[in-house]
This record gives structure tokens, sequence and C-alpha cells, in this order.
């Protein structure tokens, strides 16, 4: 969890130095609203591991700050429509050739990782995640999702 914590937030920077400094991805609408999306859900994600590891470290009965990620889900869920809205106000007007390509791949990566976190665990890091997903063959609700849901207010 505390590698969560901390590679959640360098992806970000990862993938904003291969995809705008190495590739050289045009800084347009597209690609901009992809990235910002997929930056925030990275951002929430590495804050939700450490508040987990926090718990976990100090034997809190649940993680510190749980709260708030009811309203950053909400955030998300309002920042996935606007890209959409963007997304489709670029196509509309044709403002999206190749060159956009990866603000349209980092949406999708945006979309999938708010499913990850907010809803269904996507993402396997452990031998018994792997087995849990071949034993049972769906997939689990997320670990954030079970803990908004078991310390609701």
């Amino acid at each position: 969890m505390r590698n969560l914590a901390v590679l959640e937030p360098v992806n970000i920077v990862i993938f904003a130095v291969t995809v705008f400094v190495i590739l050289r991805a045009p800084l347009n609408t597209v690609n901009v609203t992809g990235f910002v999306l997929v930056a925030v859900h990275l951002l929430i994600g590495g804050a939700y591991w450490a508040i987990k590891v926090r718990q976990l470290r100090a034997r809190l009965p649940r993680p510190p700050l749980i709260g708030a990620f009811g309203w950053l889900r909400r955030l998300c869920e309002a920042g996935l429509v606007a890209g959409f809205v963007i997304l489709a106000v670029s196509v509309a007007r044709g403002a999206v050739g190749p060159g956009s390509l990866p603000g349209i791949l980092f949406y999708l990566l945006a979309v999938a990782e708010y499913v990850n976190y907010f809803h269904w665990q996507l993402s396997t890091q452990t031998s018994a995640d792997i087995t849990r997903v071949l034993r049972t063959r769906r997939l689990h609700r997320s670990h954030l999702c079970l803990d908004m849901r078991a310390h609701r207010r």
C-alpha cells in the first residue's frame, strides 16, 4: 500500500514526461483535458492509499478523512462528464486528429481509474488479489468503496 501511495502521483510525472516531452504530443484541449482528469484520479488514489497506510500503522478504527472521499467522488464524476463534453465538442468542431489520441487515451484511463477506485477493483497488486479473481471469476468492490460504505456517517 505504501508503494501505491507513492507510485500513483509518480505516474503523473511519468505520463507527462512520456507524452508531452518524449513523444511531443501537442498541448491541445483534448490532450490537456485527458491528462488533467487522469492526474486528478491518480492523486486521489495516492491520497487514499496514504490514509489507508496511516490507519493500519496507527491501528485506527477508520481511515483518517475518509468522509472527504464522498465529495472527491462527486468531483471526479463531474470532471468526467465535463471531460466528455469537451471531447464531444472538439470532435464536433473537427479539432480531433491523430495528435489528440493521447488525450482520448488519458480520458479512458481516467474513467478506468474512477471505476477502479470508487466502484470495482480493476487492478490486482497482490497474488491474493489474482487468486481471488481466478477463484470467484468476478471483480470485487474496490478497497476505497468498501471503506466509504463501512464508514458512512
